[in-house]
């Protein structure tokens, strides 16, 4: 009698076992995952993505999947947004990977493939125009270089060159969001 209470007091813990851990497999199911996804945009649909942002902090990184420092850093961007969300904070990434050659289009596979490794899951951007004419238009010398703006959409800092974003980035970040 005692070996068959036992016996069904386990069985009944493994139910509720079970039980428990499919309702928590169908929360996790109902939460879609954040996508990361890849547009094609000129430098003026470029300007008009950070206005759009007016109101947050926006933090725009300039790169390409050939840049080391740029891949080296870009983790950063990744990190900032995950810790601050979206409420008060826009992350822009902006590829430079277009050299001229060719379409934009043809370099679209391999930066969505790093985006989505890096799981980038805020406004990222293929510049639909070349490198060289990016630089020009952006008056960089070279990239990577991050644009930092206030909620009200002035320009507040650039980094290029040597930074990373824990030591110049994050923090300038954390200041403007306690505005």
């Amino acid at each position: 009698m005692r070996t068959l209470k036992t016996a069904s007091l386990c069985a009944l813990l493994a139910l509720s076992a079970f039980a428990i851990h499919s309702l928590q497999a169908e929360e996790d199911a109902a939460e879609p995952a954040a996508e990361v996804s890849l547009k094609i945009a000129d430098y003026d649909a470029i300007v008009e993505l950070v206005e759009s942002h007016r109101g947050k902090v926006v933090v725009m990184d300039t790169w390409s999947t050939w840049c080391e420092p740029c891949v080296r850093e870009f983790p950063g961007l990744v990190k900032l947004h995950q810790e601050h969300g979206p409420e008060k904070l826009a992350c822009i990434s902006v590829s430079f990977d277009y050299d001229g050659v060719g379409e934009p289009e043809e370099f679209e596979a391999d930066v969505l493939a790093f985006l989505q490794k890096q799981q980038a899951t805020f406004d990222n951007v293929l510049a639909a125009e070349e490198a060289d004419v990016m630089y020009a238009k952006m008056k960089l010398p070279s990239i990577p270089a991050v644009f930092i703006y206030n909620a009200d959409g002035k320009l507040v800092k650039r980094f290029d060159g040597e930074f990373s974003y824990t030591d110049d980035v994050a923090p300038l970040v954390a200041e403007l969001l306690a505005e």
